[in-house]
């Protein structure tokens, strides 16, 4: 009898246990979740806020126009690592040409159908601001990172600009209509 009851205290203190783990398992599950989701949340914000800097300094930009909406590389046009005495880490606008997709098929987006569709090809794809991080001049590549993103991801030196422009400045002052 003694034996039985032990056998009963001992299964019911397990039960109590069991149940104990699984609603802290639950709480700990859902902080992450809600943890998750303000990650995503932010960095839909943030990815916005960049996808519009990039799409502002096209707009302002005579030369970044003509690159993204006409595929012409002026002369004069600053690209790090290219034809410009700078390849620093630091802010840079990202135009993959036509067709494309706002991101390279080598970023990793994160879980979402906001981020996945930046894979998507377009006609004419969003503009995007990045931060290089590194440069590999011989390969002419450069590793940038985005809010878009997980994890930093690699693009050709070709798709990546300066911010402003310098032959801009000349170019408002000319006969020149790409866009005006």
């Amino acid at each position: 009898m003694k034996v039985l009851s032990s056998v009963i205290q001992n299964k019911l203190l397990l039960a109590i246990l069991a149940g104990v783990a699984s609603i802290v398992s639950f709480q700990v599950w859902q902080y992450n979740q809600a943890q998750y989701e303000k990650l995503i949340s932010n960095a839909k914000n943030d990815c916005g806020v960049y996808i519009k800097l990039g799409e502002d300094a096209v707009k302002n930009s005579p030369s970044l126009k003509a690159v993204k909406y006409q595929n012409k590389l002026l002369r004069g046009l600053k690209q790090p690592g290219i034809n410009s005495d700078s390849a620093d880490p630091g802010g840079y606008v990202m135009i993959l040409r036509s067709p494309a997709s706002t991101l390279p098929p080598n970023a990793l987006p994160f879980d979402d159908p906001f981020f996945t569709s930046l894979l998507n090809k377009e006609d004419a794809p969003k503009t995007l601001m990045v931060s290089a991080v590194a440069f590999d001049l011989a390969k002419k590549k450069a590793t940038v990172k985005s809010f878009c993103t997980k994890k930093p991801f690699v693009v050709n030196l070709d798709n990546l600009y300066e911010r402003y422009q310098t032959i801009d400045r000349d170019l408002r002052h000319s006969d020149f209509d790409i866009l005006f």
